[in-house]
Parts: C-alpha cells; sequence; structure tokens
C-alpha cells in the first residue's frame, strides 16, 4: 500500500488548496518535506491521521490526546486546524453574503447563499492510496477526504473505492473500513510518529502503560486477529451445544448468556459514558485553566483553596519557627563554653590526669599488698639474697606510690561522660548546628514573610467585586473538575470490573459446554468446532513463541546495527503473559539494561530498532512518515540511522527533517540515491504555506537561497 497524493484546504498552516505527490518508485521510494520551523511540517503530519482517524486521533498517540485535552475536547481542538487566514476571510465574505441574502426573496438563491456560508467554514483532507489490497474487493485506489465545518461542528467521511462509493464501506461503517483495511488505529503509532518523540517507548513506566502499547504489540505481531477468531469459534460452539441441551444445562447457559448480555450492554453504556465525561472533564479543564489566566490578569492568581493551603502553610511555619527558636536558644547555653575552648581543653586535661591518678593509687594498693605477701614469703632465704630481692620488688611493685596530683575537679563517672559528650559536641558538631538552625531559621522567617504577604495581598483583593465574581466562577468551576474526576474515576473502576465479570461469564460458558452430549446431525460441527478451537489454542502458543523470538532476535540485530558500542546489547527478553507484553534488554554481565536510565539519544535508537522489528514482524505495507529524523543524535548514529533504518523500514518513507539541523547536507547525500522526491515548504505570510516540487539534488541550494529572502 502505497500514498500516491495528498490535499490540503485550509487545514492549519495551508491557507487554499495545497498538494503534493509522493514517491511510489520502489528504488527511490523516499520523499523528503522540509521547510523552517512553523512553516508546516508537524501540521502535514497531524493532517494524514486527522483524515484517517478524526476523532479517533486521540488512540492513536498521546501526542494527540494531550492536544485534545489542552484545546478542551475534539471540536475545539478542530476549531484550531482551521487556516486562520482561511477563517478571516470566511467572516469577512460572509458578512458580504449576509448583506446579499437580505436583498433577494429568492428561495434558491437564499439556499444557495447560505450553503456557501457554510461551506466558507470548511477546511478538508485527502489522501489517495494505491497498490492497495483489501480481501474480496478488487480496486486500484482508494481515496479518503475528511471536512469539518467549525461553524456546524459537523465532520463528514468521504470514502472513494476507484471514484466510487463502495457497498462494503457502507455495510460496515466508514470509520471500521479504514481501521481494518487500511491501518488499524492502535498500530498507527508505528507509521506516523516524531523520532525524538518516541522515546516514550523506552519510558513505560507503570501497568496502564504496559497494557497501553501491549495492545499496539498484539495488534502489530497479528496475534489479535487469531484471538478474536478463536472468540468467535468458542461462540458458535456455544449455539452447538445449546441445541442439545437439557432444560437444566439450557436454563444455566441461558442464564449466562443473558448475564453476558446485560455485561456487554453495562459495558458499552460505561465506555460511552466515560468517553463522554473524559471530553465534558476536557472542556472544564480548558475553562479552569482561562479562568485562572483571568485571575492572574487581574492580578489574583490565588483561589479559595490555595489561599487556605497558605493559611496552612503560615501555621505551619509559625510553629516551624517556634521549634527553631527553641533549639537556637538550647544552643546558645553551650555557647559560653565554645567560647572558651582553651578552658575546656585544660579541663579535660585535669579529668585525665585525676583518673590516672584514681587508677595509681588503686592499682599501687594492689601492689603493696602483693609485695607484703611475697616479702613474707621470702623471709626464710638469707639475710643478703633477702635485701637484694626486696630492692627489686620494691623497685618493681611500689615505684609510684609516693607520686601524687593535686584533685581539683574530683567529678564522679556520670558527670565525666556528660563533660565528654559536651566536649565532643563543641568541637565537631557544634559549628555546623549553629550555621544551619540559623540558615533554617532565615529560610523559615523569608518563606513565612512570603505566605504572609501572599494572605494579606489576597484578603485586601477579596474586596474586589471583579475578583470576587472571578473567584467564585473559578470555585464553582474547579468543583466541577474534581467532581468530573471523581465520576471518571469511577465509571474506570466499573468497566474494569465489568469486563472482568464478563471474561468470568465467558469461561463459565465455556466450562458449561464441555459436558453437554451434542446431537447427532451438529455433531461432525461441533467436532470441527473443538478441532479448530484446539489447532487455535496450540497455533496461538506457537505463534506467540515464534514472534517472541523473532522479535528478541530483530530487537538485538537493529540496535547493536544502529548503536556505535559494541554489543551494546548482548540479549534481548520478549515476555509474553496473556495479553501483556514486555521488553527487556540485558548487557554482556547479564545485568538488566534500565531503558529509562538510557540517555535520550539512545533511548531514541531503542524505540527505533523497535519500530523497525515491529513494523518487520508486522508484514503490513505501509508508508512510514517520520517526523525531526535526526534529532539527539550525534553524528555517527545518525549514518547508522541513515545507511540502516530509513531505507529498509518500509517501501515509501516520508522524512520531515530540519535541514542542517536534524539533516546535514554531508547525510543528505548518504540519502539521495533513495530519494525520489523532494518538497521545500515556503511561506510567503503567516498561515500561507505552500509546497515547492524541486529535483532532490537542488533541496539544499533552494533551501539556502530560501534562507537568504527570509533574512532579507
Amino acid at each position: 500500500m502505497l500514498i500516491d497524493h495528498i490535499t490540503l484546504h485550509n487545514f492549519r498552516a495551508y491557507q487554499g488548496k495545497q498538494e503534493l505527490t509522493l514517491s511510489t518508485n520502489p528504488e527511490k521510494h523516499v520523499t523528503i518535506i522540509s521547510g523552517q520551523n512553523g512553516f508546516g511540517k508537524t501540521s502535514l503530519l497531524t493532517s494524514l491521521v486527522w483524515v484517517l482517524y478524526g476523532k479517533l486521533m486521540v488512540d492513536v498517540d498521546e501526542r494527540y490526546r494531550k492536544e485534545v485535552y489542552e484545546s478542551g475536547g475534539y471540536h475545539r481542538y478542530a476549531f484550531k486546524l482551521m487556516n486562520r487566514n482561511a477563517l478571516q476571510v470566511a467572516t469577512s465574505k460572509e458578512e458580504i453574503l449576509i448583506a446579499e441574502r437580505a436583498k433577494t426573496q429568492n428561495r434558491l438563491e437564499i439556499g444557495r447563499i447560505d450553503s456557501e456560508i457554510g461551506a466558507l467554514y470548511s477546511f478538508s483532507g485527502s489522501i489517495v492510496l494505491t497498490n492497495i489490497f483489501i480481501p474480496h474487493l478488487s480496486c486500484n485506489e482508494v481515496k479518503i477526504t475528511r471536512t469539518y465545518n467549525t461553524r456546524k461542528e459537523k465532520e463528514e467521511l468521504e470514502i472513494l473505492v476507484d471514484g466510487r462509493v463502495n457497498e462494503l464501506t457502507r455495510t460496515i461503517g466508514q470509520e471500521i473500513f479504514i481501521n481494518d483495511f487500511i491501518l488499524p488505529k492502535e498500530i498507527a503509532k508505528f507509521f506516523f510518529f516524531d523520532a525524538e518523540k518516541i522515546t516514550a517507548l523506552a519510558e513505560v513506566k507503570n501497568i496502564d502503560e504496559k497494557l497501553y502499547f501491549s495492545k499496539a504489540y498484539n495488534e502489530v505481531l497479528g496475534i489479535k486477529k487469531y484471538t478474536d477468531l478463536k472468540q468467535n469459534l468458542e461462540n458458535l460452539m456455544l449455539r452447538i451445544s445449546k441445541k442439545s441441551a437439557s432444560k437444566g444445562d439450557l436454563r444455566r447457559i441461558e442464564e449466562l448468556q443473558q448475564r453476558q448480555n446485560k455485561l456487554e450492554t453495562l459495558a458499552n453504556v460505561h465506555f460511552r459514558d466515560l468517553e463522554r465525561k473524559e471530553q465534558d472533564l476536557l472542556i472544564k479543564k480548558a475553562d479552569l485553566a482561562k479562568s485562572q489566566e483571568e485571575l492572574v490578569r487581574t492580578g489574583s492568581s490565588m483561589s479559595d483553596q490555595e489561599l487556605n493551603e497558605y493559611r496552612k502553610m503560615r501555621i505551619n511555619l509559625r510553629e516551624a519557627m517556634a521549634k527553631n527558636k527553641a533549639d537556637f536558644s538550647e544552643l546558645l547555653e553551650l555557647a559560653p563554653f565554645a567560647m572558651l575552648m582553651g578552658k575546656m581543653a585544660l579541663v579535660k586535661e585535669q579529668i585525665a590526669l585525676e583518673e590516672r591518678q584514681q587508677h595509681v593509687h588503686l592499682i599501687n594498693s594492689l601492689l603493696k599488698e602483693k609485695y607484703e605477701i611475697l616479702k613474707n614469703a621470702l623471709a626464710s632465704l638469707k639475710e643478703a639474697d633477702q635485701n637484694e630481692i626486696e630492692v627489686i620488688l620494691q623497685a618493681h611493685l611500689q615505684m609510684d606510690v609516693n607520686q601524687s596530683i593535686d584533685v581539683l575537679l574530683n567529678f564522679t563517672p556520670d558527670q565525666v561522660s556528660q563533660f565528654h559528650n559536651i566536649y565532643s559536641n563543641l568541637r565537631n558538631a557544634y559549628a555546623k548546628q549553629f550555621k544551619a538552625l540559623v540558615a533554617e531559621g532565615k529560610r523559615l522567617q523569608s518563606s513565612f514573610n512570603i505566605a504572609h504577604k501572599k494572605i494579606q495581598d489576597a484578603d485586601l483583593k477579596a474586596t474586589d467585586p471583579v475578583i470576587r465574581a472571578l473567584k467564585a466562577n473559578y470555585d464553582e468551576t474547579n468543583a466541577e473538575v474534581e467532581k468530573l474526576n471523581e465520576k471518571v474515576g469511577y465509571l474506570k473502576a466499573e468497566l474494569k470490573n465489568t469486563e472482568q465479570e464478563l471474561a468470568t461469564i465467558q469461561r463459565q460458558l465455556s466450562e458449561q459446554t464441555k459436558h453437554i452430549k451434542v446431537e447427532r446431525q451438529d455433531q461432525e460441527k461441533a467436532d470441527t468446532t473443538t478441532r479448530l478451537i484446539q489447532q487455535l489454542e496450540t497455533f496461538l502458543f506457537q505463534l506467540k513463541l515464534k514472534k517472541k523470538a523473532s522479535l528478541e532476535k530483530n530487537i538485538k540485530k537493529e540496535l547493536n546495527s544502529l548503536m556505535h558500542k559494541q554489543a551494546f546489547v548482548e540479549r534481548v527478553e520478549v515476555k509474553i503473559e496473556g495479553d501483556l507484553i514486555d521488553i527487556d534488554l540485558f548487557d554482556t554481565t547479564g545485568n538488566t539494561i534500565n531503558k529509562e536510565g538510557l540517555s535520550k539519544g539512545e533511548q531514541q535508537l531503542y524505540a527505533t530498532a523497535l519500530l523497525k522489528a515491529l513494523v518487520t514482524e508486522s508484514n503490513i505495507q505501509f508508508p512510514v512518515f517520520i517526523d525531526s529524523p535526526l534529532q539527539k543524535l550525534d553524528k555517527r548514529h545518525a549514518t547508522n540511522i541513515i545507511k540502516e533504518f530509513y531505507p529498509s523500514v518500509s517501501s515509501q518513507v516520508v522524512l520531515f527533517p530540519l535541514l542542517e539541523k536534524e539533516l546535514s547536507q554531508e547525510e543528505y547525500q548518504l540519502l539521495l540515491p533513495k530519494i525520489g522526491k523532494a518538497y521545500l515548504i515556503k511561506q510567503e505570510s503567516n498561515y500561507a504555506s505552500t509546497f515547492a516540487d524541486l529535483w532532490p539534488a537542488d533541496l539544499f541550494s533552494q533551501f539556502n537561497q530560501s534562507l537568504k529572502v527570509h533574512v532579507q
């Protein structure tokens, strides 16, 4: 499948009708669309996603969900998609047409004018697809056109197969046709992406994000269609079993089916209600932001809730200041000792001497006692020998008996221990504690003054009737936002519980039918269905193993070909548990590589390798569109991407680079042999961009020339 032609009419930066043709040459399958910042590269990428999915574009990527949220809902977002110049022209022309309408009484003329006024406020986009294969439908091309009227807040979608409306699109619905036969919205993120922002694939943090990406992985790997087929066969087996079931079994099956139908209806109700509430929440949050902005402009940006928070903060700060003051006062009691550290050192020496003296007296007392015992024991020796031994004993056992010092302090052991603690504190931590308490006191006082000033200002401004009215509006809107948040959370929980109960009912239905003996005329159908279910279960198990091994191999191959680090990844493990798919990387030592800890450039390379591996595994032939293609990458990595990734990622690749910044002339020359079409987006005035169709070899010279013109 290839995109041959794109047409935009009054879409964002593109005033009037703007067209471009992409390269469909298999030898030169890369198209370059470049321009300066703000000229419309990202707008063109957005237009493609919008044409295909409309309000469902929020399911394609978090980026679009965020933009719709920040706009205050889809209709407000869609209003911003219309070209501003076209909107101004529409307003001017409308005045003329209204004046013309007032002059005529002709109903046909009035209808024509009304129709013309309505058309003024419309913008559209269309895509022509070729080389397309749709099962059981022979066609050469499919044209998809989406139109939005900002005045009526009405969207229209038209799908033409070989120039005509096809019965298939009418039967299954146009949105379903795109999702089932063109490109499922769950995997569109792998074909339309901003290379700088795909790092989200490496930053999956919680279970909700894992489930979100797992659904996309299951879709792109082709697993989902087989699980859906298995579910359909189980439903068929249930219908066959019902025909042969006993009254008791039939009653139980019907009870379960009734419960299943109710739960499915309830799940749909919850889902629709959740969609509405989320849309209401987006709008209310936008209103809340607007109300906050009005308060800021009038000089009072603080809500009552924030004011109460500041009042609590002031109380807490006052308590903290009191504690800081008490700690400081306690520390001040030691200040005189800190100022006399020299004297304290002398006291420490005196205590040591007195402790030693006490020990000397004790030891000498013991030695004297031993001396007398030994002396008496030696009394029987000759007098000469006795005198000599006595001198030796006295010299060694009573050498310090007569030494003494003046006792000045006479501290008890507890007093000595207390002194040593104080001395150690004064010498080591006192200065740091003192400085820290002083700094903390200043910080607390400063914070207290700021909070107190804000409260005083708010109290003074509270008497202003304009501010009071704005605050009342803000508080009312904020309360509505909180209620909607609670409702959305409740609905999500209810929807999850309903889906879990549905899964339980389906398992019970499957178990209920296993023991039912099917009637003879239906036995062959039952046997065939049972055999197919078993074969599908085996096939799904083998398919997951095969996809797991293949995906691991491809991710590792792509990563090591893109990275300039040798054997950066030694092993890749794809974990498939039920519907959950997770991917772990391991280094040469066998340790898990923390993907969140990688640099932004490395995360981009990982995400790029993952995208390439997934696209390869999907076997889906669809063009790949890449915005900011080489952002965050150094020269060597960029060269690897140009050589290894772009030429092989798809049979049609469209890049939106910012020349010289995201794609240098040297890098462009490496890619030039694969480039079939090149466009330079030009802008004569604000919101009036056009496409200049160039020879690929002339792109940089034309770009540099346009820069000179722009500077002049």
